[in-house]
């Protein structure tokens, strides 16, 4: 009570509290603490709070659908991450706005139907399929629509619920990697997914910048997508002029697209939430300081109405669930703070003070998923995009394989890139093998009786779809081979095709063939074959050659005996005239 302390006038003051124990020295400090204690008797404006409430996780998921590890399963079970989560922002009743990456539901619901883990190498059933089952349940009763009450004043507004992209993705990173069209597809998808799941739409799509800040190549792929807003933090997006006072949480980014609403974490709430949880002392003082923070900005101007955003430092949070609650309680019965949904302040015009972006600089940019990491991404994506080239209905194979490399490209790689890595060296290997299912049979080296013949080359396809692609063959050196390229080879599954490849070689030695297979863009598909192609012909030539040198060789003997022989008559023969 305001009367039992000496406090005259509204503030948030300093409380320090000292243990004093009496020894052989007298009385000595055993101990002291400091703790803010906000006082405000008097009637003021409430600061508006808009708190997000993320469900997030780290989405290890192949594209067979093995989970690398069961630390989902963990997160959903009792008193694990994510059913804490859920469990405290369900008793808020409407007062917070969720975030919610659709991965999650996918997951879930993939794992309340039994699901294997990758542990060391060790496929192994998962355990938490029953749990798994229950906080999707649980999500669907807390975030779906209520339903229509008898009571026709009860309120039916349904809960904030905000979509991130699928998987939460890296936007900055993917971008910089040229994977411009995964962040599409990555904002597209999320809907979709929200809507079969929990059979309602979500309030919109948001992004959440990791790290706090958001280049402006990001931003303009996303505002072209549709994206509403983009969670930063206050550097991202810094007042013009310092104002005397602390402004709303919102602001605007410009792009090309138009402006996209920007939802302006407060600093002084975050760090509160960040602040030691591990005793009780600790919890104490962290809200001590969240609820001054929040007394401080509403008696810098009493009369002046702002709306703040708190949210955590990471989509991926780990709240100590006797601190949340013990906010919630306090945030409902404190005078100069209310709870509201996001989507009741987002276009909030009060308070708000001109804002312009900040460079993104190389401290931020050093914070993305590594380049080498996004490399191996790129690769994949490209194995992928050969695959769809040459399949009739690659859906089967390649939209398990697109959504695990969307998942590859998740900010929650920043964090643990050991698990990101395995996650995209799974996708090769079994996009590699794929691959291969489409291939050339070996066979024996072939030999022509003339520079001229055909090339057999038998085609198989081990897919479960049929496949059109073409055969190209080259030499080493290319000048000593003309061949013409077979294209529109179509191939049902499980099928093999032979073809005869008409070429023309010069030159008698033998010669190394390549043979590749292409799609219908003349782009190389899978591995080459090699075989060795030898022709007769310049054997038999020479051979003739040879004959021919020899019988004039024969003919020129013989004429040089004639020759011979008619000059020694001629030298024997008496002459007419002297006879």
């Amino acid at each position: 009570n305001g009367s039992d302390l000496p406090l005259s006038t509204p503030g948030v003051y300093v409380l320090g509290v000292e243990a004093v124990g009496y020894g052989p020295e007298g009385y000595v400090v055993l101990g002291s603490t400091r703790t803010l204690l906000p006082f405000v008797p008097d009637q003021t404006t409430p600061v508006t709070l808009s708190w997000l409430w993320p469900l997030a996780t780290w989405p290890g998921q192949t594209s067979d659908g093995v989970f690398l590890g069961d630390g989902l399963g963990r997160e959903v079970s009792p008193r694990g991450r994510l059913r804490n989560i859920l469990d405290i922002g369900t008793t808020a009743a409407g007062a917070v706005s969720w975030v919610v990456d659709p991965q999650v539901l996918q997951a879930t619901s993939d794992m309340s139907r039994g699901y294997l883990v990758n542990k060391d190498g060790a496929i192994e059933p998962g355990n938490a399929q029953t749990a798994a089952g229950q906080w999707l349940g649980s999500a669907r009763d807390a975030l779906s629509a209520p339903p229509r009450p008898k009571d026709r004043a009860a309120d039916t507004t349904p809960p904030d619920v905000w979509a991130l992209p699928y998987a939460d993705n890296d936007a900055d990173a993917a971008i910089r990697a040229g994977l411009d069209a995964d962040v599409v597809r990555s904002v597209t998808a999320a809907p979709p997914l929200v809507r079969n799941t929990l059979g309602r739409d979500p309030t919109g799509t948001i992004y959440w910048a990791p790290a706090g800040r958001i280049t402006s190549a990001a931003l303009s792929t996303l505002a072209s997508t549709g994206v509403k807003a983009v969670v930063v933090r206050e550097g991202a997006l810094p007042p013009l002029v310092t104002p005397d006072f602390t402004p709303s949480s919102f602001g605007e980014f410009p792009t090309q697209f138009g402006p996209v609403r920007a939802i302006v974490v407060d600093t002084g709430l975050r760090t509160a939430l960040g602040m030691p949880q591990a005793n009780r002392a600790q919890i104490l003082s962290a809200r001590q300081r969240f609820l001054s923070e929040l007394a401080f900005v509403s008696l810098e101007d009493p009369s002046m109405p702002r709306s703040l955003v708190v949210a955590p430092g990471s989509t991926r949070w780990q709240p100590n669930p006797r601190l949340i609650r013990s906010l919630l309680t306090s945030i409902r019965v404190v005078p100069w703070a209310r709870l509201a949904p996001l989507q009741d302040t987002l276009t909030e015009t009060s308070g708000l003070v001109p804002r312009a972006p900040a460079d993104y600089d190389e401290r931020s940019k050093g914070r993305e998923i590594s380049s080498g990491y996004m490399s191996r991404v790129v690769t994949a994506q490209e194995s992928l995009t050969s695959l769809r080239s040459v399949a009739a209905d690659p859906s089967s194979i390649a939209e398990p394989a697109s959504q695990a490399l969307l998942r590859a490209e998740s900010s929650a790689w920043r964090s643990r890139p050991s698990t990101g890595n395995d996650l995209v060296q799974s996708v090769q290997v079994g996009l590699d093998a794929q691959i291969a299912k489409v291939r050339i049979v070996p066979r024996d080296d072939v030999t022509f009786s003339g520079d001229r013949g055909s090339v057999p080359v038998t085609v198989a396809n081990n897919l479960d779809t049929p496949v059109t692609l073409g055969v190209q063959l080259a030499g080493s050196p290319s000048a000593r081979l003309t061949s013409d390229a077979i294209d529109n080879i179509s191939i049902d599954p499980g099928k093999r095709a032979s073809l005869e490849v008409p070429v023309r070689l010069v030159g008698s030695d033998p010669l190394k063939v390549t043979v590749q297979l292409v799609n219908s863009k003349g782009q190389p598909f899978g591995q080459p074959s090699t075989m060795e192609l030898r022709t007769t012909a310049y054997s038999r030539a020479a051979l003739w050659v040879a004959i021919g040198a020899a019988v004039l060789l024969v003919l020129l003997v013989i004429f040089d005996i004639v020759r011979r022989a008619h000059a020694r008559r001629s030298r024997r023969a008496p002459d007419p005239v002297a006879a």
